[in-house]
C-alpha cells in the first residue's frame, strides 16, 4: 500500500509564543539570527505601516517559523523576517508609526504604560528543533510556493547550489557595473532590485546565454532554470555544455563578457543615456554572439557601437520601430540588424 508520510521527516515542531520584549532581547544579543539563505529585509513603507497598524489594534501576531540549534542554543528565522524586524526596528527607533489621527509615533515617545503593554504583547510562532541546514533551506523554499519569493531570492536561498556560489563569486568584481546609474556607466539596478537579488537573475541569465548561446529572454525564469540545471550532477550537467566546456569555462567566459561590457559602457557616450535593461540585454547578446567580447577593444569598436546605439535607440528611426515589432520572438533578426549597422 502506498504511504503518505515520508521516511525523511523534518523532525519536531510545535506552536509556542514569546513576548515582544523577549524578542528584542534575543535579537539584541544575537541569539536569534537570520540564516544566509533568507531574503533581505525588503518590506516597503506601506507594508511596515500596515503591520504596525495591525499591532496597534491588538490583532493576533502569528506566522514566524524559528529553528533552534540545540548544540549552540542559537535560533534562526526560517520565515517571518520582515514581520519580526519591523517590530524590532520600531522598538529601536529606526522606524516610526503614523496613527489614525495622522500623528507620528515613535517607541521612545510612547507612555511607559504603553511601552510595557507593547513589550508584553505575545507573538505566536512555530518552533522547530535541530533541523539540518538542508532541511531548513528546503522548507523555506517550499513554504514560499514560488510566489512570494522572486527568482533571484530563490537562487540566493540555496547557497550550496553551484550556480549560486558562482554568482556570489562573480558579483563583487562587477558590483559597480550593476549598481552604477546609467549616466555613470552602469546598468543601474535599483537598491530595491539588489535587495531582492535581481542581480542574481541577471548574472544567472548571462551564464545561461554564454552556455547555451541563446538570447536572455525573461531573466528571472531563465536564471531559475539555469539554477536547477546547475544543481544536477556533473555527469548530467555535462550534457548541457558545449563540447570541451566545463562549469569553469561558463564562468570564465561570463566574467570576460562583463569585463568588456563594463569598458564599453564607460567608453561609449550613447550608452550613458536612456539605456533600459532590455537595451543592455540586446547589446550584451550582440557583443557575445559577434565575439566582440573576445577581441581587444579600441576606439574604432567604441565608435561603431556608438553608431549602433544611436540608430537602434532613436525612437523616431525605422530600426527602433522594427525592433518593437519583432519583440523577443525576433531576436535573430534583431541581431542581424545590429550586425549590419555595426559593419556599415
Amino acid at each position: 500500500m502506498n504511504t503518505f508520510f515520508s521516511s525523511d521527516s523534518y523532525g519536531s515542531n510545535n506552536a509556542t509564543t514569546m513576548s515582544i520584549g523577549h524578542l528584542k532581547h534575543l535579537l539584541d544579543d544575537e541569539d536569534i539570527l537570520v540564516p544566509s539563505y533568507q531574503r533581505e529585509y525588503v518590506w516597503t513603507k506601506k507594508q511596515k505601516q500596515g503591520y504596525l497598524q495591525t499591532l496597534s489594534q491588538g490583532a493576533p501576531l502569528s506566522g514566524p517559523i524559528i529553528n533552534i540549534d540545540e548544540n549552540t542554543g542559537k535560533q534562526y528565522i526560517m520565515d517571518g523576517r520582515n514581520r519580526l524586524f519591523t517590530i524590532y526596528y520600531f522598538l529601536k527607533g529606526d522606524i516610526s508609526f503614523e496613527n489614525e489621527e495622522g500623528e507620528t509615533i515613535s517607541y521612545s515617545n510612547m507612555a511607559p504604560s504603553e511601552q510595557r503593554k507593547l513589550n508584553n504583547t505575545k507573538i505566536s510562532y512555530i518552533e522547530t528543533r535541530d533541523w539540518t541546514k538542508k532541511q531548513c533551506q528546503e522548507f523555506f523554499m517550499n513554504i514560499q510556493e514560488g510566489v512570494k519569493l522572486k527568482p533571484g531570492e530563490l537562487i540566493h536561498a540555496k547557497p550550496d547550489n553551484p550556480l549560486t556560489m558562482e554568482i556570489q563569486h562573480i558579483y563583487p568584481y562587477f558590483e559597480a557595473l550593476f549598481t552604477n546609474k546609467c549616466s555613470d556607466g552602469g546598468i543601474g539596478l535599483s537598491k530595491a532590485c539588489i535587495n531582492r537579488y535581481g542581480h542574481y537573475e541577471i548574472i544567472g541569465t548571462l551564464i545561461h546565454m554564454v552556455r547555451a548561446s541563446k538570447y536572455p529572454v525573461r531573466p528571472g525564469n531563465t536564471a531559475l532554470q539555469e539554477f536547477k540545471d546547475w544543481g544536477n550532477e556533473d555527469t548530467e550537467f555535462s550534457l548541457l555544455l558545449p563540447s570541451g566546456w566545463t562549469r569553469n569555462t561558463c564562468v570564465t567566459e561570463t566574467k570576460l563578457l562583463l569585463h568588456k561590457y563594463s569598458n564599453i559602457l564607460q567608453s561609449v557616450p550613447r550608452s550613458r543615456s536612456g539605456m533600459k535593461l532590455t537595451n543592455h540585454l540586446r547589446l550584451l547578446y550582440f557583443i557575445f554572439k559577434s565575439d566582440i567580447y573576445q577581441v581587444y577593444l579600441n576606439e574604432e569598436i567604441y565608435s561603431k557601437i556608438e553608431k549602433l546605439l544611436t540608430r537602434v535607440m532613436d525612437k523616431d528611426g525605422k530600426e527602433y520601430d522594427e525592433i518593437v515589432k519583432l519583440g523577443t520572438g525576433g531576436v535573430d533578426d534583431i541581431y542581424d540588424m545590429y550586425l549590419a549597422i555595426y559593419n556599415e
